[in-house]
């Protein structure tokens, strides 16, 4: 029995009533309060031009990332086009569009730089390296797999890269006994979710040998990554999400597929690795996984959930990147006649037959290849969504001016304090617009990255923010590039002579919104081709 049963029926309502509009009262009064101290003089971010709203609260966000589904960059963006290259875009986070400033906000060796809980809250794979969020734990995270990120160890299984590479253009090339539009970018994500599984695990999916283009990943990629926005904001969500196995039919076949992978096949996978190590049954061939259950990380780094995690991570980040940026460069080169007959005349001149590629630390030296894949890795954006890091230790002072497009035009000088304990961040799919590096941003222009010489511009190659900077920049930027020289030069070598598109328009690979990685209108049907 409780108090309320003794209390008449009506007396009963009320009371329930009463408490619950004094919780209410209680919560919105606690965030009225929070709100007016984050837009007063005394927040530490108070002199940081931007919008009060955003300020104030995480509503903007909310509303653009949620509601209107992923396009908070974009008001980003405007944020900048009305206060200049450093703005507020929450109460704790700035954001900077400066690329000059990038060393800075990323820093390198001893500079410790946080993730922010608030960008990592949406990440499923809350072990990975990706989603650590504290500077000491994410290097001895990243230590052992950086060195079988290393030039000498992809040298050792490039022979295997080679290979997928070949079999694709052979696969690709097949498509003309039947006609009809194939979606590139789905074939090129066959290729490279092998890749990365056959780093990963020791053997690839099997992708590019099975018929047609699919299975492939991106369908329990693009489901993941469907949630982001939302379990950033409800973290509580995608615990419920992960226990849907017994609510299978509450939920997409994209999203019962994730589940599957990330409690059932990818387990299962790493529980193979151990298994054969345990047992003495070793792969011909060092695989990252392997490595990893080697390795001097302590054992709970290596627990079975801390790896699935590990292992998703990696799946994710090396399948659409890659595959993206390939097929933003397939489109230029198909639609630039002039621009792949330059590149085709380079790569004749060096390479005599097709189906044997020279090495990838060989194509790097060719200077055109090498222009085409800066031009596609900057317009393919890599990850478009903000990376920020919390500065753990230093405060950040940003000193620039601005030439506003409106009003006045007369420049405005800034000096702000950025603090320690405060995020800041950029955005590839902003800075990679700034048109004083980037003249007519927008146009695909190789010949921006040589000189007249044909020597690369290095200092350009500082700008570029598709594989992030610092101590936390992609671990598999040099996995990633071998795959773009190999994959290019095959491409167009073998197929792009007999390749065609169809019904592909420049908003096809334009962005317009991003779920991390960069996304098209909504009704663009992708980058389709025709093989002769």
């Amino acid at each position: 029995m409780t108090v309320s049963d003794y209390l008449p029926y009506n007396t009963s309502e009320s009371l329930t009533f009463k408490i619950a509009l004094f919780l209410i009262s209680v919560i919105t009064g606690y965030h009225v309060i929070l709100a007016m101290w984050n837009i007063s003089p005394l927040h530490p971010l108070s002199r940081i031009p931007g919008p009060k709203l955003a300020a104030a609260s995480y509503l903007p966000e909310f509303y653009y990332d949620t509601i209107r589904f992923c396009r908070y960059t974009g008001q980003i963006r405007k944020m900048h086009d009305k206060y200049g290259p450093i703005v507020r875009i929450n109460p704790n986070e700035v954001h900077c569009s400066d690329s000059f400033f990038a060393a800075e906000i990323y820093g390198v060796g001893a500079r410790k730089r946080n993730k922010p809980q608030h960008q990592v809250s949406g990440s499923m794979m809350e072990h990975s390296i990706f989603a650590t969020i504290d500077h000491d734990l994410h290097r001895l995270r990243r230590r052992p797999l950086a060195k079988f990120f290393s030039q000498a160890q992809i040298a050792k299984v490039e022979p295997l890269i080679q290979s997928l590479v070949q079999r694709l253009c052979d696969k690709l090339l097949k498509e003309s006994e039947c006609p009809s539009p194939l979606d590139i970018t789905a074939a090129y994500s066959c290729f490279t979710s092998d890749v990365v599984a056959d780093y990963c695990f020791g053997e690839p999916f099997g992708f590019v040998a099975q018929e047609g283009w699919q299975p492939n990943f991106r369908p329990s990629l693009f489901a993941l990554l469907h949630t982001v926005h939302i379990f950033r904001f409800f973290p509580a969500l995608k615990y419920i999400a992960l226990a849907a196995s017994r609510l299978s039919s509450y939920v997409s076949s994209d999203m019962e597929l994730l589940i599957k992978q990330l409690r059932i096949d990818i387990p299962n996978t790493i529980k193979n690795i151990q298994t054969s190590r345990n047992t003495g049954n070793l792969p011909g061939r060092a695989n990252l996984f392997g490595s990893l259950l080697d390795s001097k990380l302590p054992d709970y780094e290596k627990s079975l959930v801390r790896l699935t995690d590990e292992a998703a991570a990696f799946l994710g980040g090396g399948t659409e990147t890659v595959s993206w940026t390939v097929s933003v460069i397939t489109y230029h080169l198909l639609s630039k006649p002039d621009i792949l007959e330059q590149l085709t005349e380079e790569l004749i001149t060096t390479i005599y037959i097709a189906e044997d590629l020279p090495r990838w630390t060989e194509l790097q030296k060719l200077p055109f290849l090498s222009a085409v894949i800066q031009e596609g890795l900057r317009l393919s954006y890599g990850i478009s969504a903000r990376t920020s890091r919390v500065l753990a230790e230093e405060d950040l002072r940003y000193q620039g001016s601005w030439t506003p497009s409106h009003g006045t035009r007369n420049p405005v000088y800034f000096d702000v304090l950025i603090p320690r304990g405060y995020a800041i961040g950029m955005s590839s799919a902003i800075s990679h617009h700034d048109e004083r590096i980037w003249p007519e941003s927008h146009s695909f222009l190789p010949q921006r990255w040589l000189t007249k010489n044909l020597e690369r511009k290095k200092d350009l190659e500082s700008h570029i923010l598709s594989f992030s900077k610092g101590s936390r920049a992609c671990i598999g930027r040099n996995l990633a590039t071998c795959e773009l020289y190999l994959l290019v030069t095959a491409l167009t070598l073998r197929v792009f002579p007999r390749m065609h598109l169809f019904e592909t328009k420049e908003q096809d690979i334009e962005y317009d919104h991003d779920m991390i990685i960069p996304l098209t209108h909504s009704d663009s049907k992708g980058v389709r081709v025709l093989i002769d």
